[in-house]
């Protein structure tokens, strides 16, 4: 039985170092030394210049040239002359051209028929008739009255003359003393009273006259006037007839075949074919830059097309502004209605500005800072812009022609100066 490990241990006596400063000095030498061996390996490291592959990037040349300050945006192909057809009157319809047909200008697509409307016009041509009765018999009435009075003057002229010689010869009988004088001056009154007479008539058959003449007008006004609602009645039922204004394509119906439409209800629509316009939405955010005249450069089925903005909004719809372009017309081009487009919108022209190619470096920095290559590496250097195109944008300081510029995004690496492409 072992009962312990006492016979096993041993005492070890340590001796006191009588120079402990020495071995604290050694130390401090040997780590001292280490340090400055390592200190370029750990400067290096911590300023590390990152490594990106030449490939993974793209790069620009900056050069001078003529800027284009334009924006690209999308629209649609509309007809210039679109007009929709409607009815004049409440009646029944009746469609004769289908969509699709091709119309010549004031062909009938559409006829109505309106019973009140021919009921009116057989009344309005009764009452005209009967008006132009009226006035034939007033003018025979006229025409008697004013013979009346011609007959009361001729009476009363006839009469002057007769006072006239019997005055005569009462004066020379009373020359001669054959009658008195009373009867003389008898026959002068007789005479004065027939010339009354004759002038009362005179007047009366000249205000007889004036007021033949204005009945007369009077009844060709109504005449007139109950024309001209035979007239509008007539006019409006040619309109029954809806004729095409334009030559082009019927578009849709709006109606359906014999059915019973209001006034001035939708029928259908005709597309005129020989003149475009395209609609582009054009973001708020470049509204203040429109104008009118503004060159437009829109591609269609794959060929070029240049117009000219001729309308623009005055109202904001869903963050845009609609803007109407002329569009030259082309004879091979076939356009078609609602034909989706791409255009570009040239706000202004600057010639001889440094630009670079866009790309992503602008959204890294803000655009305030561009990294240049030069052989192997590239360097972080500041840099402002001007105008911007839809590929291009204007350098106004930091940059000069020929330098070559990381164009896409430098998100990764923007915090270190320089960067090594390998």
């Amino acid at each position: 039985m072992i009962n312990g490990t006492d016979g096993q241990d041993e005492v070890i006596t340590t001796t006191a170092n009588a120079k402990p400063w020495k071995k604290i000095a050694i130390s401090t030498v040997v780590i001292m030394g280490l340090a400055w061996v390592s200190l370029p390996t750990l400067s290096q490291w911590v300023n590390s210049t990152p490594s990106v592959e030449s490939q993974s990037v793209m790069k620009a040349t900056a050069f001078t040239g003529t800027l284009v300050r334009d924006i690209a945006v999308n629209g649609k192909l509309v007809a210039a002359n679109a007009p929709t057809l409607y009815s004049s009157e409440a009646g029944q319809v009746t469609l004769l051209a289908k969509p699709g047909d091709i119309v010549a200008q004031n062909d009938i697509v559409a006829t109505i028929l309106s019973p009140e409307l021919q009921s009116q016009i057989k009344q309005a041509n009764a009452k005209l008739e009967r008006l132009k009765i009226d006035a034939n018999r007033g003018e025979l009435r006229d025409s008697e009255a004013q013979l009346d009075l011609e007959r009361s003057l001729d009476t009363a002229k006839v009469r002057l003359n007769a006072s006239s010689r019997e005055l005569k010869r009462a004066e020379i009988s009373f020359d001669k003393q054959v009658i008195s004088e009373l009867d003389l001056v008898t026959k002068r009154d007789s005479k004065l009273e027939n010339e009354l007479l004759f002038k009362h008539a005179q007047k009366r058959v000249e205000l007889a006259k004036k007021r033949l003449e204005f009945e007369n007008q009077t009844r060709d006004f109504s005449v007139k006037s109950q024309q001209l609602v035979v007239d509008e009645l007539q006019r409006r039922a040619e309109l029954l007839s809806v004729r095409a204004p334009v030559a082009g394509v019927v578009g849709n119906w709006l109606v359906q075949k014999k059915e019973r439409v209001s006034n001035t209800q939708a029928i259908m629509t005709v597309v005129d074919l020989t003149q475009y316009e395209a609609e582009l939405n054009v973001p708020e955010f470049y509204a203040d830059d429109l104008g009118l005249g503004l060159d437009v450069q829109m591609k269609i089925a794959g060929k070029s097309l240049i117009g000219k903005v001729i309308s623009i909004s005055p109202e904001v719809k869903n963050s845009q502004v609609m803007v109407r372009v002329s569009i030259a017309h082309n004879e091979e081009l076939k356009l078609r209605q609602n034909q989706r487009l791409n255009a570009r919108i040239e706000f202004e022209k600057k010639d001889n500005v440094l630009m670079v190619k866009r790309g992503g470096f602008l959204s890294t920095d803000g655009g305030r800072s561009a990294y240049v290559v030069n052989d192997q590496f590239a360097t972080k250097q500041p840099i402002s812009i001007g105008s911007q195109s839809v590929e291009f944008v204007e350098i106004t300081s930091g940059l000069k022609a020929g330098d070559e510029v990381i164009i896409s995004s430098t998100q990764e690496f923007d915090t270190h100066p320089t960067v090594s492409l390998d």
